[in-house]
Parts: C-alpha cells; structure tokens; sequence
C-alpha cells in the first residue's frame, strides 16, 4: 500500500496542476484517486455526457473533439500531465452549489494506449470543500485553465478565427505568400507566444 502511494505521488508530481499544492492535499488526492487503462481508440466521454470524474494522464495521448458552429470541429491533443474534467472544478467551486453533473464540452479519445489516473466527482467535491482556500486560489485557477484542453482549444480556434477574418478583410480568400509572408509571420508569432504562456510567468 505504501509503495502504491508513493507510486501515486510520485506521478502527480509530473501534473503542472498539482505543483503548488500542500502535502496534505496531495495526500488526500492520493487517498482517493483510482488507476486507469484506455485502450487505444477507446472513447473516455463524449460531448454532451456528465462529467463523472477528473482524469489526470500518466502515459500515452487523448484526442479532444470540440463540435463548433456550422458543422465544424476543433481538436487538441492531450499529453502526458494534461487532465481532461476540468468541468468539474468550476462545478466544486460554484456559490449556490448545483447537484447536477457538468455536461462534457468535448469528446476525448486514446490515440495510443492510456495510462491515468481518475478523481471521481463526489472525491473532488470533498477536497475542494475542506481545502477551498487553496482551490479558490487564483494562481490555481490560472493554472488550471491554461492546462485545461477546454480552453486552449477555445484559444486556438479564436486565433484561427481571427486570422481568417483578418485574411478575407484585407485581401480576400487568398493572399499571395510573397505578398502577405511578414504579417502571416507575425500573427503565428503572436498565437505561438500566447498558446505558450505559462501561469507563473505572469501571475507574479
């Protein structure tokens, strides 16, 4: 059992999420986390589903499918020490607090043999209520959000947008590399740099 803990403990070490956290909530998460094994091609949830359980990747890569407007669809990949459920923080957090489950805003599937852990909602629940001035944290909050697939997903697919507004406002449909090469390099400078701000760049 010791060994299994320290196992546990070792590998939330490797989740960006958890790096702040106090012992004793680690030890708590420990307490109530479960192993899990994906197969690949396997679907974990899909969109529109009840978010159960926060799932936290070990080894292995999650595919993120994202049903946009006009029949379009965005997708991410999450690796190792990315987690997917992040619904269920803003859940835990909310004032008045609602029994009913967050809906998936994606569907998440293996590209390759998973190894993880889950964190069930009910488990999560009790954690962030007797640690909630830690979970409150904005640091954290920040934290979770640039990891959470939700919302870089969301980033990636503005910054499209934006592009191809801007593509069809100055030039139309098409533009000539030699003509447009400096401002296409910019602004995938500028989505590179803002897709790769860390929380602790900035929050300090």
């Amino acid at each position: 059992m010791l060994f299994k803990q320290e196992h546990i403990a070792d590998n939330f070490c490797k989740v960006p999420l958890f790096h702040n956290l106090d012992d004793l909530i680690l030890d708590n998460i420990c307490d109530r986390v479960k192993p899990l094994v994906f197969s690949k091609d396997e679907k974990i949830i899909r969109e529109g589903d009840p978010v159960q359980r926060m799932v936290f990747i070990v080894r292995g890569r999650i595919r993120s499918s994202q049903s946009l407007s006009k029949g379009m669809v965005a997708t991410s990949v999450l690796e190792p020490g990315g987690f997917l459920g992040d619904e269920l923080l803003s859940w835990c957090l909310r004032r008045p607090f609602i029994d009913r489950l967050p809906a998936s805003s994606a569907t998440f599937a293996c590209i390759e043999s998973t190894e993880a852990f889950g964190l069930d909602a009910n488990h999560l629940r009790y954690i962030t209520d007797h640690f909630r001035y830690k979970f409150a944290n904005e640091r954290l909050k920040r934290t979770a959000r640039y990891y959470s697939s939700n919302w870089r997903t969301w980033a990636a697919v503005n910054i499209q947008f934006a592009w191809r507004r801007y593509r069809m406002r100055t030039r139309g449909p098409v533009i000539p590399v030699t003509e447009s090469g400096g401002t296409e390099r910019r602004l995938l400078q500028y989505a590179a740099m803002f897709m790769s701000i860390r929380p602790h760049d900035h929050l300090e």
